[in-house]
């Protein structure tokens, strides 16, 4: 069934809940995508951007803030001030130019639950989707991996489906079962070719049955579609790494293992196939209420990382051009430590913006104080003003990156919008 012919029935079922309208919903590509792209970091746990994007350096008369700057000043590449931690000087050096931070966003709460709502989707409360979600049904929404999310929020808003995807082998066998390869062949391919045969008539028996509710003929046109998505499935397959060059999981620290760079040359695969549109990554372990610099060290430094080497991979498959990266977290984490050496949860944090060689670039906007309590910002002038300015929320960050990234006003957004939302021009 034509995409045309599954929104006018759909329309004509008519039930509680989003409306679609008559016409093309999204706007799909026809093909393989070759839109824009979209990823976000979620470094979950609550980072501690005071080791970070927003340094701070330890105050007279006050608990001590930061153990690396007993020794050190604060540093800056370019316009980034960054702090002497981690390999920081390596990252900030090489990329400020390609990144805005967004500093003293107030994200209301001390609950991981509420600060991973808040961050992600704009609203602290549950039913907003992700802006990825959005980004994917808007530009991509006929691609079979449109949306990836690799673990953390992911909330659709029933805007669209994501997909999660693991182990390679496992990948290959379900894209290629009819492949000549001992083990990886499941079926001949005489034997696919008369399954996936039997499979599209059976999905034309179903759909034309009149009885269908609305929900049951939107997930047997989801499950079509995908079986229709095959060719470009199997374009995606030729772009996955061989087995032994899928990278293993890392041990950061002794606590936690990441796949944060698994993820990546899946999501770049996924981008360079032309199958997705829009990539969740997600790396656990900040939340260091004990040992928090021995812990936040190596995560930091495998953040870093594994930036660099999404950029890098990017640059590889000539795709960077086409990418916007978000990076951000729950909340942040105490201007001081506590008695186990560790930091606890802090409402004021930081989000980064990267773009290859955007005009906004080179960038710090909004501010903390010594203590890392926000300054209130005025939007018109993007300057502190205690008096007449306003604290930068999470739905500041979303509903400019709404706008910068075509989102705001169009079918995706109609639902979900921020309202009394002042508006940051935080991208020029």
């Amino acid at each position: 069934m034509k995409r045309r012919e599954f929104i006018k029935k759909t329309a004509l079922l008519g039930t509680a809940g989003l409306i679609l309208p008559a016409a093309k919903l999204y706007g799909a590509i026809e093909g393989g995508y070759t839109g824009r792209l979209l990823v976000q970091f979620q470094a979950e746990g609550g980072w501690d951007v005071s080791s970070y994007c927003d340094p701070k350096v330890n105050q007279p008369g006050e608990k001590e803030i930061t153990n690396w700057s007993k020794d050190n000043d604060i540093q800056q590449a370019g316009n980034i001030p960054f702090a002497a931690f981690a390999n920081n000087a390596k990252f900030f050096e090489k990329y400020h130019r390609d990144m805005l931070v967004i500093n003293g966003v107030d994200m209301q709460t001390n609950s991981h639950d509420t600060g991973v709502i808040h961050n992600w989707s704009g609203r602290n409360s549950a039913g907003f989707p992700t802006l990825t979600a959005m980004f994917a049904a808007k530009n991509a929404p006929d691609q079979p991996l449109s949306y990836i999310n690799f673990g953390g929020f992911s909330q659709t808003g029933k805007l669209i489906r994501f997909s999660r995807l693991g182990d390679v082998n496992s990948l290959q066998r379900l894209i290629r079962p009819e492949n000549n390869g001992g083990e990886t062949t499941l079926r001949n391919a005489d034997d696919v070719a008369l399954i996936r045969a039997a499979g599209k008539a059976r999905f034309g028996r179903q759909l034309s049955n009149p009885n269908l509710t609305r929900r049951q003929f939107e997930n047997l046109s989801a499950h079509q579609q995908a079986s229709a998505s095959r060719s470009i499935l199997r374009e995606f397959s030729t772009y996955l790494p061989a087995s032994e060059d899928v990278i293993e999981n890392k041990q950061v620290t002794p606590e936690f293992s990441s796949s944060l760079q698994r993820q990546i040359q899946l999501t770049v695969a996924a981008f360079e196939a032309g199958a997705a549109s829009a990539s969740d990554l997600h790396l656990n372990g900040f939340d260091t209420h004990i040992d928090h610099d021995a812990t936040h060290k190596p995560l930091l430094n495998h953040l870093n990382e594994s930036i660099e080497f999404l950029w890098t991979l990017a640059e590889t498959a000539n795709i960077a051009d086409r990418l916007t990266v978000i990076i951000g977290s729950d909340f942040s984490r105490t201007p001081h430590y506590n008695d186990d050496s560790g930091k606890d949860h802090w409402p004021i944090g930081s989000v980064i913006v990267m773009e290859k060689s955007p005009a906004w670039g080179n960038q710090v906007i909004g501010s903390t104080d010594e203590m890392q309590n926000a300054h209130r910002i005025n939007p018109k002038t993007m300057q502190p003003d205690d008096a007449k300015g306003t604290n930068i929320y999470p739905k500041h960050v979303h509903k400019a990156l709404r706008r910068h990234l075509g989102l705001e006003n169009t079918a995706v957004d109609q639902n979900f919008r921020l309202l009394d939302t002042e508006d940051f021009d935080f991208f020029g």
